[in-house]
């Protein structure tokens, strides 16, 4: 139709009205291509860095400080270890000095039941021929002091 004629009108390539053919695009002219440049001085930088606050401390002052903090927590624990030999050296000394007085305390509770001990064997044994009380029934040699728990404890 006619809007297709003039909307083509300039995309004639012939100057002739007979050979008039319509081209899909415009043909490039034998001129030189112009190219872009930038402007005279060149473009501006472009601005890479962010400029933020510092956030914290830096990473060496990190190790230092968690280093120094580590170092006193190995000087507590070395002090703390100290004082507890000490104190446990205090509690053995003291042990070693009531001792004395434990065994002689033990000894004469040991004696007592002995005592109450070799009184009930020689009345239940009273009627047995040839029975020695407090006899030691092996004959190894050697002195070994009796079981002193109470007799009859375990039985109701």
């Amino acid at each position: 139709g006619p809007c297709a004629y003039r909307c083509a009108n300039y995309l004639f390539t012939s100057k002739y009205p007979s050979h008039q053919t319509v081209t899909m695009s415009l043909r490039p002219n034998n001129l030189p291509p112009v190219q872009d440049m930038p402007p005279p001085g060149g473009y501006p930088g472009i601005k890479t860095q962010r400029l933020l606050p510092a956030r914290g401390p830096k990473g060496w002052q990190l190790w230092a400080g968690a280093s120094a903090m580590i170092m006193y927590g190995f000087y507590q624990v070395g002090q703390t270890n100290i004082e507890r030999n000490q104190q446990k050296m205090q509690e053995r000394k003291l042990r070693y000095q009531i001792a004395p007085l434990l065994q002689a305390e033990a000894d004469r509770e040991y004696m007592a039941r002995e005592t109450a001990n070799l009184k009930m064997e020689a009345k239940v044994m009273a009627g047995v021929e040839g029975w020695e009380v407090g006899k030691n029934p092996y004959n190894s040699g050697k002195w070994m002091p009796r079981a002193t728990e109470e007799l009859g404890r375990n039985q109701k």
